[in-house]
């Protein structure tokens, strides 16, 4: 299939569309971290409202609440999720430090074969979370 280069106007327009269905619900727009797709929910990071502006190159940069939150339970965050204001997820990819690495199932620290996902664990190296510590995301460009 061919694939189709978006104009930064394009991209723009089609980002703020995806902020504006991200807050869209009664709560406020979030990322969930898991262990991996479909295991256990690490930390919930709430977003600010509105959730994130469009950036001079059309990319979302994503907007953190001011009020920290905590993690939930210990582990290695490898997946996430951009979820609406109801809590559906909107979008979903793979978490690492800022340098790329992530900690898989063992505990170890190791490069991931995509590079530095589109969420990032701030702070740490790897993704090693512990419950009732802060977390901190780095800011997120995404699209």
């Amino acid at each position: 299939m061919a694939a189709l280069n978006p104009t930064s106007a394009l991209r723009a327009a089609r980002n703020a569309a995806s902020i504006k269905l991200a807050d869209t619900g009664a709560g406020a727009s979030s990322i969930k971290l898991y262990t991996a797709p479909g295991d256990t929910l690490l930390a919930v990071r709430v977003l600010a409202r509105p959730c994130g502006s469009v950036d001079a190159a059309g990319r979302i940069q994503l907007a953190q609440a001011a009020t920290d939150d905590l993690v939930l339970a210990d582990g290695g965050a490898s997946y996430g999720e951009w979820c609406d204001a109801d809590g559906a997820p909107i979008a979903s990819g793979h978490v690492t430090d800022a340098a790329g690495n992530y900690t898989d199932a063992d505990g170890a620290v190791v490069p991931h074969p995509d590079g530095v996902g589109p969420f990032v664990v701030s702070g740490t190296a790897g993704t090693r979370l512990y419950a009732g510590g802060v977390l901190r995301l780095a800011t997120a460009l995404i699209g």
